[in-house]
């Protein structure tokens, strides 16, 4: 920590403490949410750089993407905890994140820029990969399924909690009862997620069950109300709706918002 940041946090009585891999600040941030604000508007009246930060699962699709008069944050957020707290404090001026679990509250405006089912996959080899009859959700048990964030995404967790595919104790059981238990390595055996958008980044090592999640995702840009009519709003908001748009052409199950829409629950 520099020695900047060691007198502000005596000049607001303040407190880092690291949680999760992040900083966190401990005490009274009313005064500094203050300053926050301030600059903020500063920002965004008179022209200056905002700063765009992404969630994980929507980043792959943003690579290559020029961002004029924006700078790019942290665009590998494995939670919502951190760059919500960010966004609402005003450290960032907006944040792609992942439906559904994209928070709804007072205070924030959520624009839903696309809508995609969520597919499963498996590396070639896999007992899954050449099944050609129906694939029942029991079916999954035996094979570990892509660790996620505990308390993250509790809507998609939710999901996956019906599909019975989080860890528990009948997964463990049914994994050492199996017959590659203990013959191959765990990871030959994963089941892991894939939106359309992403289909790119597992290559030819992994196959698509014709199996999807009964659930809908998507990227959704979040700001605060106050800069939501804001014309560098709607300016963000068609440059991302373009680059999308052109990344969703061969997937005909993608749906690319052309106006914003209110993203709900």
């Amino acid at each position: 920590m520099s020695r900047n940041s060691r007198r502000c946090l005596e000049v607001f009585g303040l407190e880092l403490t690291r949680s999760r891999g992040e900083w966190r600040l401990i005490g009274d941030t009313e005064l500094l949410n203050l300053e926050r604000s301030v600059h903020q508007q500063w920002r965004w009246s008179r022209g200056c750089t905002l700063r765009l930060e992404a969630q994980h699962w929507s980043a792959p699709g943003l690579d290559g993407l020029e961002l004029s008069n924006w700078q790019r944050g942290n665009f590998n957020q494995l939670d919502y905890e951190q760059p919500l707290a960010l966004l609402e404090s005003g450290v960032i001026d907006a944040w792609i994140c992942s439906a559904p679990d994209a928070p709804v509250r007072n205070g924030l405006t959520a624009l839903q820029l696309t809508t995609m089912p969520m597919h499963l996959m498996v590396p070639v080899g896999h007992p899954l990969a050449d099944r050609s009859d129906p694939i029942a959700w029991d079916d999954l048990l035996p094979y570990p399924v892509l660790p996620l964030p505990n308390g993250s995404f509790p809507i998609f967790e939710r999901v996956l909690r019906q599909c019975s595919l989080l860890p528990c104790a009948e997964r463990e059981q049914a994994m050492k009862q199996a017959a590659w238990f203990g013959q191959v390595p765990v990871e030959s055996m994963l089941i892991g997620y894939s939106s359309p958008l992403t289909l790119h980044l597992f290559g030819d090592e992994w196959v698509r069950l014709p199996q999807r999640l009964p659930v809908e995702v998507g990227d959704v840009l979040m700001v605060r109300d106050a800069y939501r009519d804001h014309p560098r709003t709607q300016g963000l908001f068609n440059l991302l709706r373009d680059h999308l748009s052109q990344l969703a052409a061969p997937h005909p199950d993608v749906i690319v918002h052309r106006s914003p829409v209110a993203y709900v629950v």
